[in-house]
């Protein structure tokens, strides 16, 4: 499979979905440490409730992730601990799951915890930076398929042209902020009314981080 396909698997990946921000991003660090428990069971129900909610994305993501998943699968096989593959893999998803987020909405759901908004607006704007790089070097990619160039030589013309890309890409950000007058320090919270199924997200991810470390070491 060729870079460009993986990197539209990526773009997929990393689409908005519905879920309301502050029990997403409640849901996603409940999750988080469960899978940490390393423990297979767990980390296999959060794979589960990953594609229960968000099916296409977790999906996408998870076919863009194939090299690295099987490069850390290899690894894994010969030092040992192969199932903490699904673990990473777990991981995958639930990232998934916080990149269906609006960058603008998580921004707000933070400052809703009473983080400083400064953190707030670099992290959005980082998650939102990460979208469009991904699309742009998706489109970097294709354009130097128009050109006889293959293996070394492409990844190393590939590397250089995106360099110059993100560059520009960050200075872009950064003049368009400027010129609106953007005040890191200024704190926005914006929240919308939570569904049925974002709060069935929110109880499920509670009972999975509650049995893997209550249930499971009472055992």
């Amino acid at each position: 499979m060729r870079l460009s396909s993986f990197l539209r698997f990526a773009e997929e990946a990393l689409k908005e979905s519905d879920i309301e921000a502050r029990i997403g991003f409640v849901s996603v660090i409940m999750l988080c440490l469960a899978v940490y428990s390393f423990d297979l069971a767990v980390a296999i129900a959060v794979i589960a409730v990953s594609f229960a909610f968000c099916p296409k994305k977790v999906a996408f993501g998870l076919i863009a992730s194939l090299p690295f998943i099987a490069f850390f699968a290899l690894a894994s096989l010969i030092l040992g601990g192969f199932e903490r593959t699904v673990s990473i893999t777990a991981l995958i998803s639930v990232g998934c799951l916080l990149y269906g987020i609006p960058p603008e909405d998580f921004a707000y759901s933070l400052m809703f915890f009473r983080f400083p908004a400064r953190f707030a607006h670099s992290i959005s704007i980082a998650m939102r930076m990460f979208q469009v790089l991904i699309r742009d070097l998706r489109f970097t990619s294709e354009a130097l398929k128009l050109s006889d160039v293959s293996g070394f030589r492409y990844y190393s013309k590939l590397l250089r042209a995106f360099s110059a890309i993100a560059v520009l890409r960050a200075i872009s950000f950064a003049e368009t902020l400027y010129s609106r007058g953007f005040d890191p320090n200024r704190r926005i919270v914006r929240t919308k009314k939570p569904k049925a199924k974002d709060w069935i997200l929110l109880i499920i991810s509670a009972l999975i981080l509650c049995y893997t470390y209550l249930v499971r070491s009472a055992l």
